[in-house]
């Protein structure tokens, strides 16, 4: 099977390069200045399990060369519509495209831009962030949670393909006949870490030593909970207490994606994660005025980003 990773940043760079050590056929679709250095350079990835150095192959926007088996996309989702109108040459009717995106709401977005059956349902907890010299450095955090799966349930050897080929490089894949359920469960997850750091702006060993600390978790996650439960995927009892352990250790300097975008000055997903739960709380009668403050402070930073910039 041949894969096409849009972009080789943190997650992009991650997956391609496990997929490269695992023998699979790889390229990646990237940007000049990033096509340059992967030249260079070649596609370094310092993973838990040892460090990847591999030469790759590249190709930037116009340069695709016909369809590919899998497209796995990596990209933000700020930059869903950009990458839609990338990987397009790449999408022919056997595609699989498979998006590790945060949220839920690009899967309705692609569905009815290349049809559902083209689309999987994707998820991963790993944490990984893209170093100034262009290396990929995973996080010390252990968080194996990886799964794929086809949106209607059904066991299909495409998906089987693909765990196979992200085993073959070292990544635990899970073959989900509930993928959306699942994703919900990442979501709902997401939700609680990113609005905890957004309204806090610390990580998380902070959060802990803070007096008040515990109870404002313990309040962001009662209050996601019912947002997600009125979409009717109600979180695991145990989901609830992995949250909580996260803002328990008080040495940990663990940031969610969220927040290191925001220590980087770099523009956030708040409005396809937080402001996408924030119009389902509307449209559902919830109440989510933490949800509310979140979004509101992730608005208020893109605007002094942009006025910094000017």
């Amino acid at each position: 099977m041949r894969y096409l990773v849009l972009g080789a940043g943190a997650l992009g760079g991650l997956f391609g390069g496990k997929l490269v050590k695992g023998g699979a056929d790889v390229a990646f679709l990237v940007r000049p200045a990033r096509a340059s250095q992967l030249a260079r350079d070649g596609l370094v990835v310092r993973s838990q399990d040892g460090e990847i150095r591999a030469a790759v192959k590249t190709l930037q926007q116009g340069e695709i060369d016909g369809p590919y088996d899998v497209v796995l996309l990596c990209c933000k989702a700020y930059d869903l519509a950009g990458a839609m109108e990338a990987i397009a040459p790449a999408v022919g009717p056997d595609t699989a495209i498979v998006p590790l995106l945060n949220g839920v709401r690009h899967i309705d977005a692609l569905a009815g831009r290349f049809g559902a059956p083209r689309v999987l349902g994707g998820l991963t907890a790993i944490n990984a962030a893209l170093m100034p010299d262009g290396a990929i450095q995973q996080s010390a955090l252990r968080i194996d949670m990886t799964a794929v799966g086809e949106l209607d349930g059904q066991k299909s050897r495409r998906c089987l393909a693909i765990q196979q080929a992200l085993a073959a490089g070292g990544i635990k894949a899970d073959l989900s006949d509930n993928i959306l359920a699942q994703m919900w469960v990442k979501f709902f997850g997401f939700a609680c870490l990113a609005t905890v750091a957004s309204l806090t702006r610390a990580r998380a060993g902070v959060v802990a030593r803070s007096p008040g600390g515990a109870a404002f978790v313990s309040a962001v996650i009662e209050e996601c909970t019912r947002v997600v439960t009125a979409e009717g995927f109600p979180p695991p009892p145990d989901t609830a207490g992995l949250m909580r352990g996260v803002y328990s250790q008080p040495e940990s300097t663990y940031a969610p994606s969220m927040l290191i975008d925001m220590e980087g000055g770099k523009p956030t997903e708040a409005e396809h994660t937080i402001g996408d739960l924030v119009e389902r709380a509307q449209r559902r009668g919830v109440a989510a005025p933490i949800l509310a403050a979140a979004l509101c402070n992730l608005q208020a930073y893109e605007i002094s980003r942009h006025t910094a910039r000017a």
